[in-house]
């Protein structure tokens, strides 16, 4: 995969969880992100404030991150090396807050409808983004459920492509907390 196209699908996934809240939600779903003859498959677990996703990266492994709303630190964990590290989260707000109040500053967020995806209703927005570096992603529709004030669909379509995200088979439920711990005999990485 090449270093632009994997950006890409990195500013999609931004972009989706930049915009989403998870009231006090417990639920984990399969997630695919797909844009030219690439395809990124991962999984996603959000419990409140607190959100894993782990992706399968052709030719990269697996990554993993944990973001903690409440905490503003997201952490990138990387299991073949038992390291992590630790970066203020700037970008992705878990929480209770609402979507359109929260993107108010940063994005003009257009509600074009309404559908029904993966048995929750969505409410669909165009956004669009104010901040040139993110105008340059391209622009984005996204589905958020309402049930779970999450993202679980959304399209971005730009200079490099087009790319998909689809979070699918959702289970509400319990977590495991362990789910969004650093373990133990993990190391510490810094710069």
């Amino acid at each position: 995969m090449s270093k632009r196209r994997m950006g890409l699908f990195l500013s999609v996934v931004v972009a989706l969880t930049l915009s989403c809240s998870a009231f006090a939600a417990e639920f984990q779903a399969d997630m695919k992100m797909e844009g030219g003859e690439e395809t990124v498959t991962g999984k996603v677990f959000v419990s409140g404030s607190i959100m894993r996703q782990e992706m399968e990266v052709p030719g990269a492994g697996k990554s993993i991150s944990i973001v903690d709303g409440a905490k503003n630190i997201m952490y990138v964990i990387m299991p073949q090396e038992k390291m992590y590290m630790e970066f203020p989260n700037e970008q992705i707000v878990l929480g209770d807050e609402d979507i359109e109040d929260w993107l108010s500053d940063d994005a003009d967020l257009k509600k074009i409808g309404t559908e029904t995806i993966e048995g929750y209703k969505c409410d669909k927005y165009e956004v669009t983004y104010k901040d040139p570096e993110r105008q340059a992603m391209g622009s984005s529709v996204i589905w958020i459920a309402r049930k779970l004030n999450f993202p679980i669909r959304g399209i971005t379509e730009g200079e490099d492509g087009k790319v998909t995200v689809t979070y699918t088979n959702i289970r509400e439920g319990s977590l495991d907390k362990a789910l969004f711990e650093i373990p133990k005999d993990y190391q510490k990485f810094s710069f």
